[in-house]
């Protein structure tokens, strides 16, 4: 850089120094603005995803999914856990082991795969209808009529029914803790 505005030499030298610190503070503040900015684009984008058999979009804002997220994936999983037949109720169990948690993974495995035993054994069909959702925290109530059929046709259940997921969202991923039939709840 060569700025020959004054008479002496070191007039020009005190020149080209101010003209580089003021390019060092506007480089600096111009950084700072760019981190700024990054920062908050990272801290508030959305991601939009349109995950496999479901119908709508799901919007994670902040790291925390949309209520109708949760709702959509809570039918997905009561629909696995509730409505099956004996030839499809062990592969229906086995996908709806993949939403456990990995703490719970051992008991509702045994326990899953045990009812799909009795299942197999038993010929019986059960159609769940969800009527009602209620989102809690960390916890979804699902309302709705449970049919039980045997051997096609002979019914064996017909009253409603209440079940508890106790789930956690960890990476924007939902795991299942615990599906419980609420006892209680069934009055309603």
């Amino acid at each position: 850089m060569k700025t020959n505005i004054f008479i002496q030499k070191t007039g020009n030298l005190f020149a080209e120094n101010r003209l580089l610190k003021f390019s060092i503070t506007v480089l600096a503040l111009a950084v700072i603005f760019n981190s700024f900015m990054v920062y908050r684009a990272v801290k508030y984008q959305r991601v939009v995803l349109i995950p496999p058999k479901m119908t709508g979009t799901v919007e994670f804002v902040q790291g925390r999914p949309t209520d109708q997220y949760i709702k959509d994936i809570c039918r997905r999983i009561i629909n696995l856990a509730a409505t099956y037949s004996p030839p499809t109720a062990r592969g229906q169990f086995e996908e709806l082991l993949s939403y456990y948690a990995p703490e719970s993974y051992p008991n509702a495995s045994e326990r899953w795969y045990s009812l799909a035993g009795r299942i197999e054994d038993s010929l019986v069909s059960s159609v769940f209808y969800m009527e009602r959702i209620t989102l809690k925290n960390d916890t979804i109530e699902l309302f709705g009529n449970l049919k039980q059929y045997a051997s096609g046709n002979t019914q064996l259940v017909n009253s409603s029914k209440t079940y508890l997921i106790n789930y956690r969202m960890q990476d924007g991923r939902l795991y299942v803790v615990s599906i419980k039939e609420n006892v209680e709840g069934n009055n309603k």
